[in-house]
């Protein structure tokens, strides 16, 4: 790029916003891999802090020159509300709801328009400030009397004053497994919106199991398997719309498959070197793919 450059061929202007553009999506990598969640309605935004911004209708605001969804604390005079969510140091990121006042690069996308701009990193800080936005603006009545509950606290609850109950935010623990048979793995199509990726085996853990046993449960309801040596890979918080996805490995005992035509529209079995469209970067479903293929290499 630099010999373009010199040579007359690359001009000037491009070249400086390929370079700043660059050099900020290393520094938002760079950060948010050391940011850790907190959470607080006492802190105020300083002017090195960051800025997280959801509407009525759960979009994110995107800045389109710069590819982020993090704004620097500026034209924001006029929100009330803020809530710290990320901390690192003495820098923090914010969470707040509809910004009117907008640059002409910036707009708001919904999670599925913003998703091919996320890394691991960034999907981390999206993640948790959505879920929080749904909990602090559209959780907010009791289960047991209707009665409205108080404004979030800064231990993240709400409390129903009629009946004394503290309410806390809510989250699906999911798993994710990856079977394996010898040289060859198993990659379903489920049932749903999305069919032509092949994927894991997924579900959603149930009331007293625990994280093995429903991934027992799963692939045999899903796929009639019987599997041995489950092993846990890695987890992900996941914004569609509230899971804690845990991915985990395991060994079938046989190849013959009885799928579940309610949930799986296929099953079939791959060798490493005939993976085929499988969901995208960052998802952790891909990376559990990845993974149980280098393991067969």
């Amino acid at each position: 790029m630099l010999d373009l450059y010199q040579s007359g061929a690359f001009p000037r202007k491009l070249l400086n916003i390929v370079l700043t553009n660059l050099l900020l999506k290393v520094y938002i990598i760079l950060i948010m891999k050391r940011y850790t969640s907190s959470f607080s309605i006492k802190q105020i935004p300083k002017i090195n802090d960051s800025i997280v911004s959801i509407n009525e209708n759960k979009k994110i605001l995107f800045n389109k020159r710069e590819n982020s969804f993090l704004h620097n604390n500026a034209n924001t005079n006029s929100i009330e509300n803020f809530y710290e969510i990320f901390k690192l140091d003495d820098t923090s990121i914010f969470l707040t709801n509809t910004i009117n006042s907008l640059d002409e690069d910036q707009v708001y996308l919904s999670k599925k328009e913003l998703y091919p701009y996320l890394d691991e990193e960034s999907l981390t800080i999206v993640s948790r400030a959505f879920q929080i936005f749904d909990w602090i603006y559209n959780q907010n009545y009791c289960s047991r009397t209707g009665n409205k509950l108080t404004s979030v606290k800064e231990d993240l609850s709400k409390i129903c004053e009629s009946s004394s109950k503290d309410y806390f935010p809510k989250m699906s623990p999911c798993i994710l497994v990856i079977v394996t048979y010898k040289n060859e793995l198993l990659l379903v199509r489920h049932n749903n919106e999305i069919r032509t990726l092949y994927t894991a085996i997924a579900g959603f853990v149930d009331l007293g199991e625990s994280l093995e046993e429903c991934v027992e449960r799963e692939v045999y309801e899903e796929v009639g398997l019987r599997i041995k040596n489950i092993n846990y890979v890695g987890s992900q918080s996941w914004p569609f719309p509230n899971q804690l996805m845990m991915a985990f490995q395991a060994e079938a005992t046989s190849k013959e498959v009885l799928i579940d035509e309610k949930e799986i529209l296929e099953a079939s079995w791959f060798k490493p070197n005939e993976i085929p469209k499988i969901p995208p970067e960052p998802s952790l479903s891909n990376s559990l793919i990845k993974k149980a293929i280098d393991s067969l290499i």
